[in-house]
């Protein structure tokens, strides 16, 4: 008998598959990543949901909540396309993962929010592995959390009562997707304490021939054979979408680990929106590159944009420097290089 088949468990299967459309002999920007991140109206509601119901580990000993905005300077504000804004910020470590999450709030200047749905070209989710959905979404449920998932609670996608792999999709105070999956079994290397086991990055997108031509330009996107268009009733449940089908590109940056999961839909209504890295809900992947003119120049080159004004990157002392850019599918990129160390 056909068993219904998940979102993520179809995705792993893809991941699996052998690397045949690699990057092309182009010279790759990236030299290691930063953080996939999102905008908030107010980091005192937004902390509390991925520290305290998620059980994110926050990066540092001090309390992200207890810090004071503080104003932009004019590089800052040029890198951000902001006026008068003040900035705070909390980031959050993922085991298992070479990114982390990253949250900022700007406050002191017009802000947009905007709300995606899942299927929106340039919306993103953020997929965590979790060790006991159970205990995680006990706290969701205390927390009253909006939940995607059809009939509000976790869904076991394999058809095997016995099976305990279950996976539900949420929105975060500011509307960002999240997605846990509970594996089973769980990974061999997985964390020995903790709730969070690991993560990826879902990136919906516009067209997958377009987008992959465009990563691969830009980036050195290394993307594996494309699914077939697909649909069942799990995982239309799990995402909380009727009619859709769809398709996933798995891929990575070359010398780094993180899976990009490319999802494009068709049969449902799509909006591309276009949101400042102000507007509460847009999110963002910083990335750390080796030049970062020559990243820019490659990135436009490709069919992207500059968003930061003046459409330049800005430079600080000791060649620190940061961008804000746009791909084809509306998604903001942070390109930065770090400064260089101190001579001896």
């Amino acid at each position: 008998m056909h068993r219904p088949r998940s979102y993520a468990f179809l995705a792993t299967l893809i991941a699996a598959a052998p690397i045949t459309a690699l990057a092309q002999q182009a010279d790759i920007p990236v030299i290691g990543l930063g953080n996939l991140a999102h905008a908030v109206e107010s980091l005192d509601k937004t902390v509390p949901f991925y520290r305290d119901v998620l059980g994110l580990p926050v990066n540092g000993a001090r309390d992200p909540l207890s810090q004071k905005p503080q104003p932009l300077d004019a590089d800052m504000s040029r890198f951000t396309a902001t006026q008068g804004a003040s900035f705070r910020g909390a980031t959050f470590r993922i085991p298992g993962v070479n990114f982390g999450w990253e949250l900022t709030e700007f406050t002191g200047t017009p802000r947009t929010a905007g709300r995606f749905e899942i299927q929106d070209p340039g919306s993103a989710t953020l997929a965590l592995m979790v060790r006991d959905i159970d205990k995680v979404f006990a706290r969701v449920k205390e927390a009253d959390v909006t939940v995607v998932t059809s009939g509000g609670a976790p869904v076991n996608p394999t058809g095997n009562p016995n099976s305990k792999l279950r996976e539900v999709v949420l929105r975060d105070p500011d509307g960002f997707f999240v997605e846990l999956q509970q594996p089973d079994p769980l990974p061999a290397n997985a964390p020995a304490q903790g709730d969070i086991l690991g993560g990826s990055v879902q990136i919906s997108i516009d067209d997958t021939e377009k987008s992959v031509q465009f990563y691969r330009a830009a980036l050195g996107f290394n993307a594996r054979p494309s699914g077939q268009w697909a649909t069942n009733d799990t995982v239309l449940k799990l995402i909380g979408l009727q009619g859709a089908q769809w398709r996933i590109t798995h891929g990575a940056i070359p010398a780094q680990t993180a899976d990009f999961a490319l999802i494009e839909y068709k049969g449902v209504p799509r909006t591309k929106r276009l949101m400042s890295p102000a507007d509460p809900g847009s999110p963002a992947f910083t990335m750390v590159v080796r030049d970062l003119d020559a990243a820019v120049a490659q990135w436009k080159a490709a069919g992207g944009t500059v968003v930061s004004t003046g459409g330049a990157p800005v430079k600080r002392a000791g060649g620190a420097g940061n961008v804000f850019v746009r791909d084809v599918n509306g998604f903001t990129w942070e390109l930065y290089t770090r400064p260089a160390p101190p001579a001896k």
